[in-house]
């Protein structure tokens, strides 16, 4: 498969001959099948340079193109507020989102979220490109948010994040002295009432995997570095919380503390395969300027 910033381009293949152009969307491509509904909608669908139904059979040499830019309309209102871009390609985007800030407005407030910001960013550029995040992160914690410019993109890293091959890396100051060296907490986390926020560990809910190894210990903290082996929400804080270790100033799973106004969580470490190249991707976000004054002070308190 070859491609451009807005297309994808492939050749077909002796092996497809006289294969319906859908299973060659499906298969080799991996559209969607509401994808392709919508390209087709928009005659974004071409074999040889003619916008061409998907019942069309195939013979080798013919050249499928893709339009991925299809036309989008954001209901999101574009507001300006600083980005701290990491990365961007014709694919994807990464924030180092700060803590306070939403990735969405969830009951449509006046706080100014990460969607609006990124949708004033590419207004200035004059692309009216949807908000696809493929991770999210709680209001106040900081880090690394990926974000797909396409459908496509979205779908593809998407198609990663359930494989398990997208590794996102936290740090964590949590009150207590962690023990063990490192190990992984396995514990279902339920919801018990959608009405509230807070999640339990409980049998029934669904399976959740923190990996957690020390990186210091402080006078009466330990800094954890964590790795999600799923993607549950409020999924460390609610771990490390039922472990008797929850994360300093978590106010939702355990106590405020002086040193510090938000959970001290920050999204370090992103890794990721580009989704039309497959390159592999490696983006990093320094200690945000609370956390790593929160450090200083309980080293200093040693």
């Amino acid at each position: 498969m070859e491609f451009d910033d807005n297309n994808l381009i492939y050749v077909v293949d002796p092996a497809d001959n006289y294969t319906f152009l859908r299973e060659v969307l499906t298969n080799r491509l991996q559209l969607s099948h509401s994808l392709q509904i919508r390209l087709k909608a928009q005659n974004k669908i071409k074999v040889n340079g003619q916008v061409t139904r998907t019942n069309y059979r195939l013979q080798p040499g013919d050249v499928v193109t893709i339009g991925i830019d299809l036309e989008e309309t954001s209901e999101i209102r574009p507001i300006f507020a600083p980005l701290d871009i990491i990365y961007e390609d014709s694919d994807c985007l990464v924030i180092n989102k700060p803590p306070g800030m939403a990735v969405h407005s969830l009951h449509g407030g006046p706080e100014i979220t990460l969607a609006n910001a990124v949708t004033y960013y590419w207004a200035e550029q004059s692309k009216t490109l949807l908000f696809r995040p493929v991770n999210r992160l709680d209001k106040d914690t900081s880090g690394l948010v990926l974000v797909g410019k396409s459908q496509y993109a979205h779908q593809a890293m998407f198609r990663q994040q359930k494989a398990g091959t997208i590794t996102r890396r936290y740090l964590a100051v949590v009150e207590g002295i962690v023990s063990r060296d490192r190990g992984s907490i396995d514990l279902p986390i339920a919801h018990p009432d959608p009405a509230l926020r807070p999640r339990t560990v409980d049998p029934s809910g669904k399976r959740a995997i923190t990996h957690f190894e020390v990186i210091r210990r402080l006078n009466g903290f330990t800094l954890l570095s964590l790795t999600l082996g799923t993607g549950r929400t409020h999924q460390i804080r609610v771990h490390l919380s039922h472990l008797g270790h929850p994360i300093c100033s978590d106010t939702l799973y355990g106590h405020p503390s002086p040193y510090i106004s938000r959970q001290a969580l920050h999204a370090g470490e992103l890794s990721f395969l580009q989704p039309r190249t497959g390159s592999p991707l490696h983006m990093v976000a320094p200690l945000p300027r609370d956390m790593a004054d929160l450090l200083e002070t309980l080293k200093n308190t040693e």
